[in-house]
């Protein structure tokens, strides 16, 4: 009885801000989506911004808004995004973005309190960190975006909520005392077919001509969109710390994604370690650069589960990261991952870095990191997202 009821097909919207599949974080609801739809199921995607939706197995809806003030924004798209979803019997509404209408809310990006903490404790100047917070709470924005959060974790017709982590999930129960047993956690998942050691050999020897990096280089990669908050400058404060405590080993650090370059290069050369810093800006072929690196660290103040620290684990990349990213739920032991405490630390980074310097342990990590993200195949992800939604459905008809 419960596999006929686990097999019905089910109408399913995926609320979004933007579908962009293209871009990174989004790359996984387009998957999701065409997951639920190669299963027999009707999928639609609802949006503020899409890209172009032609020959998909799934329908695409834009969603109207006000886009500036921001506040202004965020009222209308709550209203009319609740509004379109109401037209229509869905079994689930699945809300990555947040609506009245959602009966399974993802939070991808974590827990607005949660962030905001973390995104104070990203920043060194004190004169900084005043303006940033007068800005945040002098907005009215900020009070409106914190507000609705907590009102939709109290509404009734919330019935799931699907956490990528573990430190996702013991931050809602934190900041908003949602029910634990109502809590899911379904954990990231990566291509691990795109994502594979082999890449090692395919494409080491090219990338690194192509970087001008020496063959006898130990080479470190970050990669991030937000500079600060993903602890890059950390890492390069510890460069210093790695190039004094192994004399003889060359160090680079590969820097991918966007970001304000110029504070970085300006401390990279204070500290004396500009040649070994590369800014690649946004790159394609992710793929290419963890083959080409030896080590990849992500010293994060916040991050609900960073999939570059999973795409890194899958290919066969030693990780150090930190207990703030809901990812180093993946890290089971030092054959593989440093999780350290303090991502403002430069010592305690360059320490948990040089665990890896020697290339035993790098060798080795390589099939450990591997078997690790073997456990959390794409196909877990559906089947575990797919059981959720059934449990609403469940629970919805009862």
């Amino acid at each position: 009885m419960k596999g006929e009821k686990n097999s019905r097909p089910l109408k399913i919207a995926i609320l979004l801000d933007k579908f962009l599949p293209s871009r990174g974080g989004e790359r996984y609801f387009s998957f999701l989506a065409r997951e639920l739809a190669r299963r027999g199921h009707e999928v639609h995607v609802f949006a503020t911004k899409v890209e172009d939706g032609r020959a998909l197995p799934y329908q695409v809806h834009l969603i109207p808004v006000w886009n500036h003030p921001r506040s202004l924004r965020i009222l209308s798209f709550r209203r009319n995004s609740t509004r379109m979803l109401r037209k229509e019997h869905f079994d689930i509404v699945h809300g990555a973005a947040e609506s009245p209408a959602v009966n399974v809310l993802n939070p991808h990006g974590g827990v607005e309190r949660a962030y905001l903490a973390r995104e104070f404790a990203s920043i060194r100047s004190p004169l900084y960190l005043v303006y940033k917070l007068m800005k945040r709470y002098l907005s009215i924005r900020h009070y409106l975006e914190v507000g609705l959060q907590a009102a939709l974790y109290r509404k009734r017709s919330l019935k799931k909520v699907i956490a990528i982590s573990s430190m996702i999930k013991s931050d809602i129960v934190r900041y908003y005392g949602f029910p634990e047993e109502r809590i899911a956690v379904v954990f990231n998942c990566v291509d691990i077919g795109r994502f594979h050691p082999h890449n090692r050999a395919i494409y080491r020897d090219k990338k690194r001509r192509e970087l001008a990096v020496a063959d006898d280089a130990l080479v470190l990669l970050f990669a991030g969109n937000n500079y600060r908050l993903k602890g890059l400058d950390t890492l390069i404060r510890a460069l210093p710390f790695l190039k004094g405590d192994f004399p003889g080993q060359e160090f680079h650090l590969l820097v991918v994604g966007r970001g304000h370059e110029r504070p970085y290069r300006r401390l990279s050369r204070l500290l004396g370690v500009s040649a070994s810093v590369s800014f690649l800006g946004s790159v394609t072929g992710m793929e290419h650069y963890y083959a080409a690196s030896d080590i990849y660290v992500h010293p994060t103040f916040y991050d609900s589960c960073s999939l570059t620290v999973l795409e890194a684990l899958a290919s066969g990349l030693p990780v150090v990261t930190s207990r703030f990213n809901g990812a180093s739920d993946a890290i089971v032991s030092e054959e593989g991952g440093r999780v350290i405490g303090n991502p403002a630390d430069p010592r305690e980074l360059a320490s948990a870095v040089a665990f890896y310097v020697d290339e035993k342990r790098r060798d080795r990590a390589r099939t450990v990191t591997r078997s690790w993200m073997e456990a959390y195949k794409p196909s877990r992800n559906v089947e575990e997202t797919l059981a959720v939604y059934y449990e609403v459905v469940r629970a919805s008809s009862q």
